[in-house]
């Protein structure tokens, strides 16, 4: 169709209009040439053993070492997964998001007064860990109390910790290490508070003890690659760990959370050291486990919802 011709005779500029639907045609022929380069991506016959071999789709076995060769099927979904998650959106960045979300739920639920002080009430009903008593299946607060802040103090500080240490460990690790660690010292955090807590319930929320879990990792990893640069940057983790500490202590805090994180992701630290001349070969299951975590937080989220509609 001759678009100049239409668009002029209807008294508006044809060969603008034109030059318009022609860059339209070019961005979409582009879209639907990535879209069939990404399906080709996904779907193509060949799939790679944990030790990097190249191998038909129907193979069993590893004809290079020998072990059994990874399913073909888990590698389409995997490869998937990779193209729908947004790699331009951090990690570190989602949490953000996350927390920021569920802050202003609790502000849209109790109204002014979460600002300073939410009601217990309200953080119990969106998945605050009650200590003393947990109810029966009720492990996803382990993660869930870690998305929500006793108020904008509480809130502003966490948030702050997160974008100053968050990018640069993440930026270091890798995307899907760096979210099984959060969620790793989230969870470690509530259980050292849970194992330590007495008769009276109490309630803890914050994301505290997943960020001192990230302290405690930057404290492990760079000390065990040592040299100057690395130890200054321990040194800097260290500060962050000793006024936390010390801070926590002064307003009552949860130390014992911070310490649950805090030593979850030391042993995390020296973990991946270990692996850093070879990171490429564990990658994958690091996505796996990244990809656990985050069906674990929305499944936690998810029964946090139903025991409300119950």
């Amino acid at each position: 169709m001759n678009w100049k011709d239409f668009f002029d005779s209807i008294g508006m500029n044809g060969t603008k209009w034109q030059w318009r639907i022609m860059q339209w045609e070019r961005r979409w022929k582009d879209r639907k040439e990535t879209a069939r380069q990404r399906r080709s991506q996904v779907t193509y016959r060949h799939k790679f053993c944990s030790c990097g071999a190249l191998l038909d789709r129907d193979e069993r076995t590893c004809p290079h070492c020998g072990k059994k060769a990874p399913s073909w099927r888990v590698q389409v979904v995997s490869r998937a997964i990779g193209l729908v998650i947004p790699s331009a959106l951090a990690a570190s960045s989602t949490l953000l998001i996350a927390n920021t979300i569920m802050y202003l739920l609790v502000l849209m639920l109790a109204g002014g007064q979460a600002l300073i002080a939410p009601p217990l009430d309200v953080l119990a009903d969106l998945g605050g860990l009650v200590l003393a008593r947990l109810p029966e299946g009720g492990y996803p607060l382990l993660i869930t109390y870690g998305y929500l802040h006793f108020g904008l103090i509480h809130f502003g500080f966490n948030m702050l910790v997160l974008s100053q240490v968050g990018p640069m460990l993440e930026q270091e690790i890798g995307k899907a290490r760096f979210f099984t660690l959060y969620t790793l010292a989230l969870i470690g955090g509530g259980l050292a508070r849970f194992f330590v807590s007495g008769p009276v319930p109490t309630i803890v929320v914050g994301a505290s003890g997943a960020l001192f879990g990230l302290i405690g990792f930057g404290v492990a990893y760079a000390h065990a690659i040592g040299g100057h640069s690395a130890h200054e940057l321990r040194n800097f983790f260290l500060r962050w760990a000793f006024y936390g500490f010390l801070f926590g202590f002064f307003i009552g805090a949860d130390n014992v959370a911070h310490l649950g994180g805090f030593l979850v992701g030391v042993a995390l630290g020296f973990t991946l050291e270990r692996e850093r001349f070879n990171r490429d070969r564990y990658t994958r299951y690091w996505g796996y486990a990244a990809l656990t975590c985050v069906i674990a937080t929305l499944a936690a989220f998810g029964w946090v919802v139903l025991r409300q509609m119950q």
